[in-house]
């Protein structure tokens, strides 16, 4: 209570006043303003909050966001994905840059046995030196003679691959027959300028990759253990994985308007394989 006898009011709820003086006019109480310690606190509450808020705006919908360590708006989704692609991408441009340094080496005339930059191959048992006594030599020589009569057989009829109804992959006509004995696994299908190349029956692309030797090759996995590869392509069209159906375009052949292929290799090379054996198209796709 108070000496008069009134309740004593807390000092945050004291008025006082703020007066703004112009000395150069010589005038008083230009303005007034009453405040207390409660108000000026409040407003002070609510400034803090308003810059709170403006903060997290800019932190959360502007990408200042991502510079604040520990903060980060994407995703582990986001990264793993954005990786493979890094990942990818540099594979690619690292074939790019062997492929193009082998071009410029062999225009050069720099080219060696020894100088070509190639991706490593993984070891396999050709690349291995193993020194064979006389009873393996005479052992694996009797079984290539044994095998090498096998496969003169294999163009007979296989009935899990006559019902699967295969489509013709080109148009061309038939060059070159099936013929194991000289090591022909397949037949060749003069190219038609400008068309495409097709698949066989349904399955999933296992290779599809540019070789020295038979330039572009793809190789499809189809049911009842059949594999199909389709070499000397112009331009391929499906990627590893991919899955086709039966009849889809896969590849090209050249327009020849800007083909510098050598003319004996335009021609598309088709070959079947059913359980590790070659088989002859021409008994199993109307060529």
């Amino acid at each position: 209570m108070s000496n008069n006898g009134q309740p004593k009011k807390s000092k945050l709820l004291n008025k006082y006043r703020l007066t703004i003086h112009n000395e150069n006019k010589r005038q008083r109480n230009i303005r007034r303003f009453y405040i207390s310690p409660l108000s000026v606190l409040i407003s002070l509450f609510i400034l803090f909050l308003l810059v709170v808020a403006v903060l997290y705006l800019i932190v959360v919908f502007t990408p200042v966001g991502n510079l604040l360590p520990g903060y980060s708006r994407r995703t582990k989704e986001e990264l793993i994905s954005s990786y493979l692609k890094i990942d990818s991408i540099s594979r690619e441009v690292e074939k790019q840059e062997r492929y193009l340094s082998n071009i410029k080496a062999i225009m050069n005339g720099e080219i060696t046995l020894d100088s070509l930059k190639s991706i490593p191959e993984p070891v396999t048992s050709d690349s291995i030196s193993i020194e064979t006594t006389e009873l393996e030599q005479a052992f694996a020589n009797e079984w290539e003679e044994r095998e090498r009569y096998n496969l003169t057989s294999q163009a007979t009829n296989v009935n899990e691959v006559q019902a699967l109804k295969l489509f013709r992959p080109a148009q061309g006509e038939v060059i070159e027959g099936f013929d194991v004995t000289s090591g022909h696994y397949g037949v060749d299908i003069a190219e038609v300028p400008g068309e495409s190349i097709c698949a066989i029956h349904d399955g999933t692309v296992v290779m599809s990759d540019f070789t020295a030797t038979d330039g572009y090759t793809i190789v499809i996995q189809h049911k009842e253990n059949l594999i199909s590869i389709y070499r000397n392509c112009y331009r391929l069209m499906k990627n590893v994985g991919d899955k086709v159906m039966k009849g889809e375009a896969i590849g090209t052949f050249s327009n020849r308007k800007d083909d510098n292929r050598d003319a004996k290799k335009k021609f598309l090379h088709l070959e079947l394989w059913h359980r590790g054996k070659p088989l002859d198209p021409n008994t199993y796709i109307a060529l």
